[in-house]
Order: C-alpha cells, then structure tokens, then sequence
C-alpha cells in the first residue's frame, strides 16, 4: 500500500541533495512547501504539488510550516568565515525552526546531520551540526529522526566535482600521516539518500533513531580505491598527501576563509579529513551497487 500524500516543509531544497529529495517526494504524492532565496534559481523546478516559498532560514520559518505534516531540515552551512556563522545557522536557527514547527503542530521533524556531528570537538563545523542536533531536541515536542549523513555523493555535486575528475584521471589522493591506510570511510549515494529519507525516515521508521545509512558503510581508503578501480574500468592510484604539505595548505586556507570566503580545507576542517574512523553500521535500505553508484556519479563529470 502506498503511503499516504503528506504536506512536507523542505529547507535546503535548492541544493545538491535537496533536490533529490524534492524529486523523490514528488514522486511519492507528496505535496512541497519549500524555501527559496532567490526565485529565480527555480523558475525551471515547478510541479504542481511544490509551492517554493521566498525567504530562507528565520524568514520563511512559518510560512513553509503551514500545514506541514512533516520538516525535512536539510539547509546548513558546510563552510563559513567564522566560528558564530556556523553556530548560528547549524545551531541557533535548527532550533528556532524546531520551535516553529512545534507551534505549527506539524507531527514530525527530519533533521539532515552530519555523521561529523558524532566528534564535536574536530571542528566547528562538527560542534555546530550537534548543537543543532541539541535545539531541536529542546525546541521540538514532536516525533524526532535525525540522519547523521556519512559523505554524500552523486550527479551535480560541485563540492565533490573535483575529487571525482581526478578519479577519472585515475587518482584518489588523501590525507596521508601515521594509520593514513588504517582510516576508515563512509558514503552515501545522493538519491539513495533521498529515497531513504522520503520512504523511511518521513513514514516514522527513524522517530527517536540517530541514523547513518551508507552505500559504502565501512572502507579503508584502499578499499575505496578498488571499487573505483573497478567503476571506472582503470586503476585508481592512492596518493597519501603527507602532512607537511596539509597543514601549510589548512593554514593558508584559513586565511583565504576567513577574509575572503575561499576554500575548504582549512585547519579547522583538517581534523575531520585525519580523523581515524567515520564508518557507519547500517547499509541503506535497496542500495544502488557502490560500483553502479560511483560509475554513474564518475560518467556524470566526465559528460559535463
């Protein structure tokens, strides 16, 4: 039996995984309240069933709430400048928008984490995505699934964009330093993820759980590289990136960051690339073959 259509609030619904879920609970008969910044950035994403909304976090809280049955949280920041911007949006706002929807009697609220949420102390980022985790809990009466995502990839990611063209070059570089081989990964294909939170964590099937389902649940970085050894049809060279050369390239980064908002790896985020053991448990339910997953996502750059 088919689950019945429900009116679902989407935040983050322009980005790379939001779609995906859009898409999949369209699908599904669900009809959307989503936040837009920009209206413009949809003008070409329409379905009668989505109503995009203008306005983002703080702004739009109560008007996507609005007869919401359920919250899909996904927006956050993955970078920032500083130390308050990330506390404030993956912190403060979660729980402002967890109380909105508390006042809305909306029924049950699905918060898009971060698996770095699981070590607040690596970085800013890591603490912010569980102080969010925290104000919602506060904030938010209601039935509760919280998806600690492992690193999502698939089509149209642009943060991932160039680590997979050098996968096509057939490259994996990675953070090197004493156990770099012992490391443990693990990632989770963007619409299967999406289907996962659509069917599984909406209908109930996560209320009261902290979830980190994968595709690739637990690999070392050689392991990784085997798989897309095979996915791409060409071996797949590790290459440990030593970390005298990674703690000058987080330093300089930092900087860029912080004055300018350039960059990714900085010093801060250094610790979550080195730290030791980011594995998950639990295999997604009817997951896309890794290998199946990282050729498409592979074929996707290389077409683009």
């Amino acid at each position: 039996m088919a689950p019945k259509p429900l009116t679902i609030a989407i935040t983050g619904g322009t980005g790379f995984l939001g779609r995906y879920v859009i898409e999949q609970a369209l699908a599904q008969g669900h009809s959307i309240r989503a936040m837009v910044r920009n209206p413009e950035k949809v003008e070409s994403f329409k379905h009668d069933n989505l109503t995009w909304i203008k306005g983002g976090l703080g702004v739009a809280d109560a008007d996507i709430c609005e007869g919401a049955d359920a919250v899909i949280h996904l927006a956050g920041l993955i970078k920032a400048r500083r130390k308050e911007d990330f506390y404030r949006i993956n912190g403060k706002a979660c729980g402002v928008l967890g109380a909105v929807a508390e006042k809305a009697r909306v029924k049950r609220f699905v918060l898009i984490s971060s698996m770095a949420a699981r070590e607040p102390d690596l970085s800013h980022y890591a603490g912010s995505k569980r102080a969010g985790e925290r104000a919602l809990q506060n904030a938010f009466a209601g039935k509760i699934a919280i998806i600690r995502a492992p690193a999502v990839f698939g089509a149209g990611d642009e943060a991932t964009e160039p680590f997979f063209k050098l996968l096509g070059k057939g490259l994996l570089p990675v953070p090197g330093g004493g156990g770099w081989k012992d490391r443990k990964i693990s990632m989770v294909y963007a619409p299967d993820l999406a289907r996962d939170i659509v069917r599984t964590a909406v209908t109930g099937c996560y209320d009261g759980e902290i979830a980190s389902p994968a595709n690739i649940p637990n690999a070392t970085w050689e392991e990784f590289a085997d798989l897309c050894t095979k996915a791409a049809e060409r071996k797949i060279r590790v290459i440990p990136l030593p970390k005298t050369l990674l703690y000058p390239v987080g330093a300089v980064t930092s900087i860029s960051s912080r004055f300018l908002g350039m960059g990714h790896l900085t010093l801060d985020k250094l610790g979550e690339f080195l730290h030791a053991d980011w594995s998950s448990e639990t295999l997604i339910s009817d997951p896309t073959p890794p290998i199946e997953a990282l050729k498409q996502t592979m074929a996707s750059y290389r077409d683009a």
